[in-house]
């Protein structure tokens, strides 16, 4: 549920049996169905990538 004044992001994943399978694998990996937390685990995760190498440069 998101946080009252906090934006709402939202992105489009048109394929609903991959967004099934998404949730069943959050399920069985982290033990939770909250796509959303592992999306943010992704991102964060991306962008400390990012910075890292721009920090190498």
């Amino acid at each position: 549920m998101p946080t009252p004044g906090s934006p709402q992001r939202k992105f489009r994943l048109a394929d609903d049996a991959l967004w099934a399978e998404y949730g069943q694998a959050c399920r069985d990996i982290n033990g939770s169905a909250d796509r959303s937390d592992d999306i943010r685990k992704h991102v964060k995760a991306v962008v400390a990538e990012w910075k890292k190498r721009h920090e190498e440069n």
